[in-house]
C-alpha cells in the first residue's frame, strides 16, 4: 500500500491514433513500459504519471517509451515527439474495463509491447499498491503487488507472468525492498529499486525518471537518490523514504553465506524487538537483514555486511518512515538496504507460504 497524499485528476489531451503508430518499429536500444494499476484510489495519479513521463521524454533517447494505464478503463499509451519536437502521449490501445491485478493482463501487455517495440535491453516501472511477498488477503492492507479494487496479484504470479530479461524493474510500490522478492525475481531481472516500508505519494520522480531510465547504461542510483531527496526535504511525518538499488547476481553469494552458518529463519535467539523492522501498523513483518543478523551472528555481522553490501549498489533513508497503518511516525536506527520476513507465533498462514519461498529454501538447505 501506499498512502495517499491527494487526489487530482488532469485531464490529458491524447492525440489521436494513426495507423502508422501501431506499426512495429524499428529495434530500438531500449524499451521501458510503465505499468500503472491505478484501478483503485491512485486513480488519479495516471494522468498524473503519464503527463509527467511525457514532459520528460526526449526524441534523442534511443528507445521507447510505453505507458499501460488503468484507473478505469485501461489503456497503452504511446510517448514519442512528432517533427516539431513536441512530446505527445498518444493512445495505441484500448482494452475497456479490465483487470490490471490479472497476471494474463500483465503478460499480454508486457508480450505486446515486446512484439511492437523490440529492443535490446527491455526495462519496467510498476506503480500500484504492494505488500512485498505477502499472499493476497493476508493482512487486508497493504495489497499484494498490483490492486485492482478488491482483486490482488499474487507475487508469484507477477514473477511467472514477465516473459522476458528486464535490465531492471522499478517498484513504486509499498514493501517491495526484500530478500524474498530480490532472490525471487533475480532470474527475470538483473536490477531492482524498491523500498521497504510504506512509499508516501507521489512516490517516484517520474519526469525526470525517464532520462536516467533510457540513459546505455540505467542511472537507478539517480533514480533512487532522487526520490530519497524528495522525501528527505519535507518536513513531519512527509520526511519518510527507504531506498536501495539491488543487483540480483551477487544475491546467490548472500544465500550461500547464511545457508553456511545456520538457519537464519530461526529467531529464538533474537529479542526481535531490538532489531529495526518496517512493518504495517502493528504488525512487525519486515526486519532490516544487516541489523537481523547482527543480532542473530554478531560474530559474523561484519563480514556479511561486506557481502550484504556487494549487492546493495545505493541505500539510503531518511530519519524515520510513517505507516499508514497506525498512522505514526517510527524511527529508523540502522539502515542496510534490505529487509527480510522472520517467522513469528503469531502468523502461521505466513510462516506457511514462507517455507514455500526460493529464498527460504537456499538459506535452509
Amino acid at each position: 500500500m501506499r498512502f495517499y497524499f491527494f487526489i487530482g485528476i488532469l485531464l490529458l489531451g491524447m492525440a489521436a491514433c494513426h495507423k502508422d503508430d501501431a506499426d512495429v518499429k524499428e529495434r530500438a536500444g531500449r524499451t521501458l513500459i510503465v505499468y500503472l494499476g491505478v484501478d483503485n484510489n491512485f486513480a488519479g495519479e495516471g494522468g498524473q504519471k503519464i503527463k509527467a513521463l511525457t514532459e520528460g521524454w526526449r526524441e534523442s533517447y534511443n528507445g521507447n517509451l510505453l505507458v499501460y494505464s488503468d484507473g478505469g478503463e485501461a489503456v497503452l499509451v504511446y510517448i514519442h515527439e512528432n517533427r516539431s519536437g513536441k512530446s505527445l502521449a498518444d493512445t495505441i490501445g484500448k482494452y475497456g474495463a479490465e483487470n490490471s491485478a490479472d497476471p494474463e493482463v500483465l503478460k499480454r501487455v508486457l508480450l505486446e509491447v515486446q512484439d511492437r517495440f523490440p529492443a535490446d535491453s527491455y526495462g519496467m516501472v510498476v506503480l500500484s499498491h504492494g505488500s512485498g511477498w505477502l499472499p493476497q488477503g493476508q493482512l487486508t492492507k497493504p495489497a499484494s503487488i498490483i490492486q485492482d479494487h478488491s482483486d490482488e496479484m499474487e507475487f508469484a504470479e507477477f514473477v511467472d507472468a514477465i516473459p522476458m530479461m528486464l535490465d531492471f524493474i522499478v517498484f513504486d510500490a509499498c514493501f517491495m525492498g526484500t530478500i524474498e522478492v530480490a532472490y525471487e525475481l533475480k532470474e527475470k531481472t538483473k536490477y531492482i529499486v524498491a523500498s521497504p516500508a510504506e512509499v508516501l505519494s507521489p512516490g517516484f520522480v517520474y519526469k525526470s525518471m525517464v532520462g536516467h531510465l533510457m540513459a546505455p547504461e540505467p542511472r537507478l542510483t539517480a533514480v533512487a537518490k532522487e526520490f530519497y531527496d524528495y522525501f528527505n526535504l519535507l518536513d513531519g511525518f512527509w520526511k519518510s523514504a527507504t531506498v536501495s538499488v539491488v543487483k540480483t547476481d551477487e544475491l546467490e553469494r548472500v544465500a550461500e553465506f547464511l545457508a553456511g552458518i545456520g538457519d537464519v529463519t530461526v529467531s529464538e535467539r533474537v529479542n526481535l524487538r531490538e532489531v529495526q523492522q518496517y512493518g504495517y501498523a502493528s504488525h512487525a513483518l519486515f526486519w532490516d537483514m544487516g541489523d537481523y543478523v547482527s543480532h542473530w551472528a554478531p560474530e559474523y555481522a561484519g563480514q556479511f555486511a561486506g557481502i550484504l553490501d556487494r549487492a546493495i549498489l545505493y541505500k539510503a533513508a531518511t530519519p524515520g518512515y510513517y505507516s499508514s497503518g497506525n498512522m505514526a511516525y517510527n524511527k529508523i536506527r540502522t539502515y542496510s538496504g534490505m529487509a527480510m520476513y522472520i517467522p513469528q507465533a503469531d502468523y502461521p498462514a505466513l510462516n506457511e507460504e514462507f517455507r514455500k519461498l526460493k529464498w527460504t529454501k537456499a538459506v535452509s538447505r
